[in-house]
């Protein structure tokens, strides 16, 4: 293992770097002191999401006994909190890593409200799906507020969740031609504000969202088109296309999950296509066993690539 004791050493008794700073980077070098943020980031958000499933089971048990007007009550006041905290612990630039937590705790159990309170109130009566555009429009405010790419996140599904797109994946069996065109013209309106973002910030933090937003939306209606018989072609032939554009983003970008967005989509209609083309059981079988090992080799040699790039 490679060691710069000695040279951290030589440094400080040179006078380039002081005592306090030599002994903080010899610490790392004898591993006395190492980074848990990954692990924090990672428990962080799994005690978000089992406060935001525990609420989710207080709603669905305690209807009767505590009555929906308290409940909703309840569920804002805390959300409420989360975001009054968070406004108060508030520094210039993006949020810090508690705070960002309990503003997406916040925002989620505001969905999980706003989400109730049409349920048992119909507030929007025959309108209900235009409570995703309110939680978009909130989630999004709160984004550029707080400096947020969570909220951002947030806002972003819950405009697509209102323009009709559900990314399940047996959504893609049950898929027409008004999901692919609900997909993509989600995709083309997270570009156009993406853009307009670019023009209004000069903050550039943001923009990986909408990329990757932007991204899935538009693979995602393009291989939709290719589970339906009269749209097969065409749908393999987007989907191959925006692939090879969005890996070539990734290269542009020097971010590997693009990459590989591009290459699993793409695999997947040429899969679907050629599975149509061949038409025999056997054949099928035997193509699909040889088009995985195929993929596997394929994105493993894509990813030496990616990383031998300059």
């Amino acid at each position: 293992m490679i060691d710069f004791s000695i040279e951290i050493e030589t440094l400080r008794a040179a006078g380039a770097v002081d005592d306090a700073s030599a002994a903080r980077l010899s610490a790392h070098q004898r591993r006395e002191v190492f980074s848990v943020h990954p692990e924090l980031r990672i428990t962080s958000w799994l005690g978000v999401m089992l406060v935001v499933t525990g609420a989710g089971i207080l709603v669905s048990e305690n209807i009767d006994r505590i009555g929906p007007v308290t409940l909703a009550a309840a569920i804002g006041i805390a959300s409420a909190a989360c975001y009054g905290y968070t406004a108060w612990r508030r520094r210039p630039g993006p949020s810090a890593f508690l705070e960002d937590f309990v503003l997406l705790l916040g925002a989620l159990l505001l969905s999980v409200d706003l989400g109730y309170i049409e349920s048992q109130f119909h507030v929007l009566d025959q309108g209900w799906p235009r409570h995703f555009l309110i939680a978009a429009v909130v989630h999004g405010l709160g984004a550029y507020f707080f400096d947020s790419r969570a909220l951002l996140s947030l806002s972003l599904a819950a405009l697509a969740a209102w323009l009709g797109v559900e990314q399940r994946f047996q959504t893609l069996f049950e898929s027409s031609m008004e999901t692919s065109v609900r997909a993509m013209t989600a995709a083309v309106v997270v570009l156009i504000w993406r853009f307009a973002d670019r023009r209004r910030r000069t903050s550039r933090s943001f923009e990986p969202v909408f990329e990757h937003f932007a991204a899935n939306l538009a693979l995602f209606g393009a291989l939709s088109l290719t589970f339906e018989g009269g749209t097969r072609v065409v749908g393999a032939i987007l989907t191959i296309a925006f692939a090879t554009a969005v890996i070539a983003h990734g290269f542009r970008r020097r971010t590997e999950s693009f990459v590989i967005y591009g290459y699993v989509y793409g695999v997947i209609a040429a899969d679907v296509l050629m599975v149509e083309l061949i038409d025999v059981d056997v054949l099928v079988a035997l193509y699909l066993i040889v088009s995985t090992i195929a993929a596997i080799v394929g994105l493993f040699l894509l990813h030496l690539r990616f990383r031998r790039t300059p």
